[in-house]
């Protein structure tokens, strides 16, 4: 069972220095009943006023004095709260808790009496949120524009005042014709639980207009400038044929990437030369190095066979000399001693000098043959770097002179036959662009020249929906014991019941308000019986009112649509107070229910009558009048 919503547990008014009028009500059926100027329509007004309507309650003889509103509302889960409103003022404000536990001292939160999507601070919100309804979204017209769904929508589902109970207006129309589409989407999305969020919208005619007559415009302006810049690009390329352009452009890259090829050949010819010249010039650098060294040892070798050669031959050199000492045995020469022993010293030495020249000049040969093949190895090496230098100039001389020339020429020629290609590209994209535009410019014109588009409306409540909703409409007409009733069903284009063959509109105006009742009830049972949102809340005024008994019958009589028997009238009290206790429906007629039927409902009575009962909704100036609610 679906128990978000809520019901009113009470209502009051309050004035200085006046007794507070008030009536406490119940789950399930509530009836206020009694004659007329009682104060029943105005309890009714004051509901809808707190429930956000921009009418104040019309002023009453009784009501003057009276200025603050308080409705107290319970969820149907349980929490109470308190909606207080000072007649004449947007605000209202909120307590969280019942009316006769509001404190002086206690927090609340003020709220705007109008639907405000970006500000969630409104009575609307509220309301929607004890529904369990958040963020829905209806169509406003048939543009498909988008507004916020408020309770305000849901009011006219659950609220029939005196005029709109025997309207020939479907119950979810106010008849306002800008505000059908509207209506239609809040029928649908209570009916269906699936608002309007998904839907197309179309943009605003004169909006749309403009914007197409600025893309206009801007659209003429390109196809001027483009065909300008064609006009110019063809004058580029005269004398220039695309095909031959293309052969030509082809042939010069095949030259320049043959070129580039054969210049590339070369670098790397001349890096290899270039690699084996280093290599010889370092070898050459090594070999100098050999030779500097070499000419040193033979220098060495020179000077030591002269040393030799100078003691092989000293005692031709010592036999010379007088007053010295000898070379030989270091002894004087004096007159005491004459001779010496040299035969011994100078055979060794000699033939040790002897052969130590013979050594060094073994040395010296190889020496010198070393010397004369390194030498002869640095000649060919520098043949070699000259050679290798000039074929690095003869590789340099056919780049520069001959294949770099062929290069720059080719890319100079391909660069201007590229522009050129490239201008012929460009003409092709205007022509298409041109032609793009020009089709753009057809259909802009085209578009503007319809008149305002329209979004065809698809109703989306389906049959197996309208037939369910018709099948509760039945059950309740059957309830009241609606005469001759053979079948109900639902028109699916204009969301008309047709009772018994015949549309509701076209009945009279008894009839259309029984017919209009059961309608918002369905409404309200339907949605609950499958879980969708509904507040859980029908209040009527006046729905029997205009019904003609005939004194003595029981049954409809033919000779008029007006006349009800009191068996139906009972029936209407008797099916509503065996209403389950998640929903309420709150009654004012003027006609009572009978003691049984009172009994099984919250029954209040006005009487009218100075001392005999509740006289009316406020209280007269008489101290012994009772107040209080008859309770179930």
């Amino acid at each position: 069972m679906n128990t978000e919503g809520f019901f009113i547990s009470e209502i009051r008014l309050t004035g200085k220095n006046k007794r507070n009028a008030g009536i406490v009500l119940k789950k399930g059926l509530n009836v206020i009943s009694g004659a007329s100027d009682t104060g029943k329509t105005y309890i009714f007004q004051l509901i809808n006023y707190m429930f956000g309507g921009k009418d104040e309650p019309k002023e009453i003889n009784e009501s003057i004095g009276y200025s603050t509103i308080f409705l107290e509302l319970e969820k149907y889960e349980g929490e109470s709260y308190t909606l207080k409103r000072e007649i004449g003022e947007s605000s209202i404000f909120l307590y969280d808790s019942k009316i006769d536990d509001i404190s002086f001292l206690q927090n609340c939160v003020k709220l705007k009496s109008k639907h405000d999507k970006d500000d969630k601070d409104n009575i609307s919100t509220f309301l929607l949120s004890l529904t369990g309804i958040k963020d829905m979204l209806l169509r406003k017209n048939a543009r498909g524009t988008k507004v916020s769904f408020s309770f305000r929508n849901l009011v006219a589902l659950m609220m029939l005042n005196e005029e709109k109970i025997i309207s020939e207006e479907v119950p979810i129309f106010s008849g306002i014709p800008s505000s059908k589409t509207t209506e239609q989407s809040a029928f649908k999305t209570i009916l269906t639980g699936v608002d309007d969020s998904h839907g197309d919208e179309i943009e605003d005619p004169k909006i749309y207009r403009t914007r197409l007559e600025g893309k206009l415009e801007f659209v003429s302006s390109s196809l001027q400038k483009l065909k300008f810049e064609l006009k110019e690009k063809g004058a580029q390329i005269q004398g220039y044929d695309a095909n031959e352009l293309a052969i030509e452009i082809e042939k010069l890259m095949s030259t320049f990437s043959n070129n580039s090829k054969e210049i590339n050949l070369r670098m790397g010819q001349k890096k290899e030369i270039w690699i084996q010249e280093q290599e010889i010039k370092s070898r050459i650098l090594m070999l100098e190095e050999l030779l500097e060294r070499f000419r040193l040892l033979e220098k060495s070798y020179l000077s030591d066979l002269d040393r030799l050669q100078f003691l092989i031959e000293g005692d031709h050199y010592i036999s010379q000399l007088f007053d010295s000492n000898c070379p030989v045995c270091n002894n004087p020469f004096n007159s005491k001693t004459t001779e010496h022993n040299h035969d011994f010293y100078l055979e060794d030495l000699q033939i040790a000098c002897s052969e130590e020249s013979n050594k060094i000049n073994a040395q010296l040969i190889d020496l010198r043959e070393t010397l004369t093949n390194l030498q002869n190895e640095n000649k060919e090496n520098n043949e070699k770097v000259k050679l290798l230098s000039q074929q690095i100039k003869e590789i340099e001389v056919i780049i520069q002179r001959e294949l770099k020339p062929v290069a720059v020429l080719t890319k100079e020629r391909m660069d201007t036959l590229l522009n050129i290609k490239k201008i012929f590209q460009d003409i092709e994209l205007n022509e298409r662009r041109i032609a793009e535009y020009q089709t753009s410019q057809l259909d802009i014109m085209r578009e503007l020249s319809k008149k305002n588009q329209k979004m065809k409306f698809v109703n989306e409540i389906t049959t197996e929906i309208y037939d369910d909703f018709a099948t509760e409409v039945k059950e309740l007409l059957d309830g009241w014991n609606y005469p001759d009733l053979t079948s109900v069903s639902i028109d699916y284009d204009d969301q008309e019941l047709i009772v018994s063959g015949k549309k509701r509109k076209n009945h009279g105006k008894g009839y259309r308000a029984i017919l209009n009742a059961a309608f918002v009830i369905a409404i309200m049972k339907y949605t609950r019986s499958i879980g969708l949102k509904h507040p859980g809340l029908i209040i009527l005024d006046s729905p029997l009112t205009t019904y003609k008994e005939r004194l003595n019958q029981t049954t409809l009589s033919s000779s008029s649509e007006e006349d009800i028997s009191l068996d139906m009238k009972q029936a209407f009290f008797k099916n509503l107070s065996e209403l389950r206790n998640d929903v309420q429906v709150i009654i004012f007629e003027n006609i009572d229910p009978i003691k049984e039927v009172q009994d099984n409902m919250n029954y209040i009575h006005f009487s009218k009558m100075i001392g005999v009962g509740r006289y009316g909704f406020i209280p007269v100036d008489n101290n012994s009048e009772s107040v209080s609610n008859k309770s179930i």
